[in-house]
């Protein structure tokens, strides 16, 4: 399947983590999931319903959600589990890990891009994040 220049590139899991995320601070449906993605986002990034919705049920099964009754027929709302809170809160450690890598992906892109302002942007935020680590 080839790719538009409109696609955007999400990295595996990252829906999944967006999730956990909502439903960490929230009673959530899939509806509110799909409206929030795009602003967490700013509008780069809009899942798919079919992506969504799948993901709830395999979150679901692996008891990284779980669905609390709403008494509000046909919506239904879920919460991260422990289980989930845990996976998130692991998931933030490897991306804190991960930042360097990501970061100099995306200074190839903007000097690949002739965008010479961005790439020194992130140049500097590299250096940030090297010292951090």
């Amino acid at each position: 399947m080839s790719r538009s220049g409109n696609d955007v590139f999400a990295p595996k899991g990252l829906l999944k983590m967006l999730i956990l995320k909502i439903a960490t601070q929230r009673a959530t449906t899939g509806v509110e999931i799909m409206d929030e993605v795009p602003k967490m986002t700013n509008n780069v990034w809009s899942p798919s319903p079919g992506s969504v919705y799948y993901l709830l049920g395999e979150m679901e099964e692996a008891g990284l959600i779980i669905h609390v009754p709403t008494g509000e027929a046909g919506v239904k709302r879920y919460v991260s589990s422990e289980k989930g809170k845990l996976n998130l809160e692991n998931f933030k450690l490897d991306a804190q890990k991960n930042l360097y890598k990501q970061m100099t992906m995306l200074k190839i892109l903007s000097d690949l891009a002739d965008n010479s302002s961005v790439s020194q942007a992130i140049s500097t935020l590299t250096k940030k994040i090297e010292a951090q680590n």
